[in-house]
């Protein structure tokens, strides 16, 4: 989690605690994990029904649950951790109450609450730096810690897969408003990108996670509604506005979607916030208003049915787009 007062770039050297943080080769023990898969009810399933192993589609995720239970402790023992470190720990804290006494939904409990539109769920990851961000934290020998294979993130113009790495790896990626909007190496007219930052944590507010998870996507433009999820957790439904999808190319890779215009269903108020183009004077989130229509009823079905739940994705899911429906076809 973020320092409070993040080092700009080149003011310090590479720290141990940098480098170790690159090169995740934690392991945990076998009856602690067993323990953690018995409480996801893991044990009241065959391992191999039928002599084939069990596709395991109905459950969380062991890896996603022992991150929560870290994030709900760790601030506790920290000198002097940040409101946004101690709110996230109440968030994890909460979270896992609720999967310790089974309050959540399988992929198929949702999929037969929702109306017959594309409804796609984005699994998003750790807060992370992107672009010109990386390079406004990056320590003087970052280098040092890139390993010989790294990662082939799809990146483009005025980035690439060196600069992604280390955004992912080892800048940190909080107090964003300490940050440049813009570059004198990137003109904004040319910046497809306009964000400082990916994933997504359990604090963040609807405009940030927004411009988050807007994109790149490989997903059908007839996606209508989009699910940023962390550890299965969904507090925001969004609604791509008509023609609110932008086509991007990568070079050896296929093209990738970029959400331009949408809406995030307030569906406690039964109202639209509409999301426009980003703002690079409040940390490229949004231009925000409340749109004079309200949510159609098949916004308040998908929206009411998958804001605030958490949802099983199924263990070791690798894929970080999935449907959750399909217009015109059931998936189940």
């Amino acid at each position: 989690m973020p320092d409070k007062n993040p080092p700009q770039n080149g003011q310090h050297k590479l720290t141990a605690a940098q480098l170790y943080g690159s090169r995740n080769r934690l392991t945990l023990s076998p009856d602690l994990l067993r323990r953690v898969a018995e409480l996801l009810g893991y044990g009241g399933v065959e391992a191999f029904p039928g002599g084939q192993l069990a596709p395991m589609l109905e459950v969380l995720d062991i890896s996603d649950v022992v991150e929560l239970i870290v994030l709900s402790q760790l601030s506790g023992y920290e000198m002097d951790p940040t409101p946004e470190q101690r709110a996230e720990a109440e968030t994890a804290r909460s979270l896992l109450r609720r999967i310790s006494s089974g309050r959540y939904l399988t992929r198929k409990q949702i999929h037969d609450l929702l109306p017959p539109e594309t409804v796609v769920l984005f699994k998003m990851g750790h807060p992370r730096l992107w672009g010109y961000a990386v390079r406004q934290r990056l320590p003087a020998d970052a280098e040092l810690a890139i390993p010989n294979t790294i990662e082939k993130d799809p990146t483009g113009p005025y980035t690439d897969q060196r600069e992604a790495w280390l955004g992912r790896y080892i800048t940190d990626a909080g107090n964003l408003h300490q940050l440049r909007a813009e570059s004198e190496e990137v003109p904004v007219s040319e910046d497809r990108y306009q964000r400082f930052r990916l994933g997504m944590s359990l604090v963040d507010s609807y405009a940030q996670v927004w411009s988050s998870a807007r994109g790149h996507w490989s997903v059908s433009p007839e996606t209508r509604y989009i699910v940023p999820s962390r550890y299965g957790w969904c507090p925001y439904v969004f609604k791509i506005a008509e023609d609110g999808w932008r086509r991007d190319e990568f070079e050896g890779h296929r093209d990738r979607l970029m959400g331009t215009r949408g809406y995030w269903i307030d569906v406690a108020n039964e109202r639209l916030i509409h999301l426009g183009e980003p703002d690079p004077e409040n940390m490229w989130q949004p231009k925000t208003s409340i749109a004079p229509e309200g949510p159609s009823d098949r916004d308040l079905r998908v929206a009411g049915a998958i804001t605030g739940e958490i949802i099983a994705l199924g263990a070791g899911q690798k894929n970080p787009v999935i449907r959750l429906r399909q217009r015109g076809r059931r998936l189940y």
